[in-house]
């Protein structure tokens, strides 16, 4: 009989949580394909003077939503988010840490209170079965549903970040960091 440890458990957990991360990077990234698509063909078609499908507009709305939902978590892992360095060009490097520390500990408990509210609303919608009328009737809970996953997850990388102690903001204007 073979005893697995904790470690191995919380190894795939991690790998799991990896690979959904990267899937929704590769999600959104295929949506910007799909919307550039989508427009390309609807003036197109307008300009060709035939009536175009309301069905492209609903999808480029929904897409607009859904893409930083799911590029979001990538792009907190890759540093990619932007900030203002002003502030943390003028203090030295202990100052610079406990500002990112500060920064990082805010970040986590923004994301925690948007996904806890962000699920709030994708049950209310849920349980209320509620529809997002458009050129088609789409439960609400679908759409809404992305706002929860992706802020935990920011949270998530975040928090890893903070744990770690890891600067998640990137060199100061281009310099090396210590």
């Amino acid at each position: 009989m073979k005893i697995t440890t904790g470690s191995s458990s919380f190894s795939r957990l991690f790998r799991g949580y990896d690979a959904l991360l990267y899937a929704m990077a590769w999600c959104a990234g295929l949506l910007i394909v799909a919307m550039m698509g989508v427009i390309t063909i609807d003036v197109v078609v307008r300009n060709l003077g035939y009536q175009s499908s309301a069905h492209f507009f609903t999808f480029t709305e929904y897409a607009l939503l859904i893409v930083p939902c799911l590029g979001g978590p990538w792009l907190v892992r890759e540093k990619g988010h932007i900030y203002v360095e002003i502030l943390l060009m003028y203090l030295g490097p202990r100052g610079r840490a406990a500002l990112r520390l500060a920064i990082g500990t805010v970040c986590v408990v923004v994301c925690a209170v948007l996904a806890w509210y962000g699920l709030q609303v994708t049950l209310q919608d849920y349980f209320g079965n509620e529809k997002d009328v458009r050129s088609l009737d789409m439960p609400r809970w679908i759409i809404v549903g992305f706002v929860p996953l992706s802020f935990a997850m920011m949270g998530l990388e975040f928090l890893r970040f903070v744990l770690r102690r890891e600067n998640f903001l990137g060199s100061l204007a281009g310099q090396a960091e210590e």
